[in-house]
C-alpha cells in the first residue's frame, strides 16, 4: 500500500466561491503503482462512518452509463 501525509486546503476565489484541494506528494504520485494520471476523471465518495474518502478512476464505460442516466 502506498502512503503519504497530506493536508486539505481551502481557497476562496475572488468570486467568493470556495474550493478545497488535497495535495498529493510527488513521492506518492511518481511511484509506479500510483493508479492515476493527469487528466483522469475521478469519482469521490465519503464513508462518513469510518471518516474515509474513496477516490476511484472512472473508465470510459462508466462515463457513458452515467451520461445516459442523467
Amino acid at each position: 500500500m502506498l502512503r503519504a501525509r497530506s493536508h486539505l486546503r481551502k481557497k476562496v476565489h475572488v468570486s467568493g466561491n470556495e474550493y478545497y484541494y488535497i495535495h498529493i506528494p510527488a513521492k506518492l504520485a511518481h511511484d509506479s503503482q500510483f493508479p492515476f494520471k493527469e487528466g483522469d476523471e475521478l469519482a469521490i465518495s465519503i464513508d462518513v462512518n469510518s471518516s474515509k474518502m474513496i477516490i476511484q478512476k472512472l473508465n470510459k464505460k462508466s462515463l457513458k452509463s452515467r451520461r445516459s442516466r442523467g
